[in-house]
């Protein structure tokens, strides 16, 4: 009986945690989402795009950014687990080889994609894209650190506010909160 109900329990149990990583996931989907949209809203404004520009200017945006990430992303997994100041001369030289040619392929992939953007905005607007993106970045994190502080807790208490900023502590002697 014991053993019966002891694998009762772990299968709801595992189903619990099933649901609730189910929840994460699409919690986590949606807030990727609105953020991509919101992404989207702040190009579309800041580059003044037509409903027809839009529609061409973000697959090729998009595949421009992809590539981008995964030139970095590369260097980022040779090199993630080596520090500078402990390589060994090859492999410093090897390194620098490394980020050499990252951002060659950077400036390459620059300048394919924006001539690929050329006819789509204009080189006027193509020439803003890094400063927009920028701007675009910073508003990014703003909202989506917004969107982490609206969030509750997992143990059910509400968030106070305050961000990462660790909380002040009252001189020895005195009580918080007074």
């Amino acid at each position: 009986m014991k053993y019966i109900t002891l694998c009762l329990l772990m299968l709801f149990a595992v189903k619990a945690s099933a649901q609730n990583e189910a929840k994460k996931d699409s919690l986590r989907a949606s807030k990727v989402e609105e953020l991509r949209k919101f992404r989207e809203t702040l190009f579309v404004e800041q580059l003044t795009l037509s409903e027809a520009e839009k529609v061409k200017f973000f697959p090729i945006y998009d595949e421009y950014q992809l590539k981008l990430r995964d030139a970095k992303r590369g260097f980022r997994e040779k090199w993630n687990d080596k520090r500078p100041s402990e390589l060994s001369e090859t492999e410093a030289e090897q390194y620098f080889k490394d980020a050499v040619a990252l951002r060659k392929l950077e400036v390459q992939l620059l300048e394919t994609y924006t001539t690929k953007l050329k006819p789509v905005i204009g080189m006027k607007r193509a020439v803003q894209l890094p400063r927009i993106e920028r701007e675009v970045k910073k508003e990014m994190i703003a909202k989506a650190r917004s969107m982490r502080k609206k969030k509750k807790p997992a143990d059910g208490v509400e968030n106070r506010g305050g961000g990462d900023r660790p909380r002040r502590r009252a001189p020895e002697g005195e009580p918080i909160g007074n």
